[in-house]
């Protein structure tokens, strides 16, 4: 049974969007309160048979306590069972919200190439298969979130350098700073003088470019 990473990102066809990623965690919160609510259950039952065979080793009852005691050990399996179920699901649940706010912030930006370089990390960090083992692993497990993850911080740090570095957007800003600057100190005349420069600036701008169409 493929694993829900595997499930999300493993298909070439259909590549993931957030709105997939937030269905598949909430698929994984519905699951975790099941694992609590059965944890929750299993608990009240091993207090119940810890309680019978206080009773039953009070009454010499041999039989009894032999019984009660495979069962107790039964419910600590299956206890441990749960247990590391929770954890796998906990585990799901911090990656799929980490890759939520990522996705999120680069498809604000438009960088379809940079979600795509995304999903192609993660498909080769293989996820599942540090959940899924005899032990989970899970120091490699956020080891690997953080590595994916740094690399999209990495990578809008450049985009917002990129938008940064338009000489056009830094001239309108240093314009406006200007603007306001003046009207910070109450001269009024000067501001309103600026921001006519500047719509007229814009206003040459949009004729050039409806000439060069």
């Amino acid at each position: 049974m493929l694993g829900i990473f595997s499930r999300l990102f493993g298909q070439q066809e259909k590549p993931p969007t957030t709105r997939d990623l937030r269905v598949a965690q909430m698929g994984v919160q519905r699951e975790r309160k099941r694992k609590q609510l059965e944890m929750r259950k299993l608990a009240v039952k091993r207090s119940q048979t810890l309680e019978s065979i206080k009773k039953s080793r009070k009454n010499n009852n041999t039989m009894e306590v032999d019984f009660l005691w495979e069962e107790l050990k039964h419910l600590k399996i299956e206890a441990a069972y749960l247990m590391k179920e929770a954890r796998i699901l906990n585990l799901e649940s911090i990656g799929l919200q980490r890759y939520i706010r990522g996705m999120a912030r680069l498809e604000k930006t438009g960088q379809s190439a940079r979600v795509q370089s995304l999903i192609e990390k993660v498909r080769r960090l293989g996820l599942d298969e540090k959940l899924r083992g005899a032990e989970v692993d899970e120091a490699a497990y956020l080891d690997s979130l953080k590595e994916s993850l740094d690399e999209i911080d990495l990578e809008l740090e450049t985009l917002d350098h990129e938008l940064e570095s338009d000489p056009e957007k830094a001239k309108l800003l240093a314009q406006i700073d200007l603007i306001n600057a003046a009207e910070e100190k109450g001269d009024f005349e000067t501001a309103k003088a600026q921001e006519d420069k500047l719509q007229e600036q814009l206003n040459d701008d949009v004729e050039l470019a409806d000439d060069a169409m």
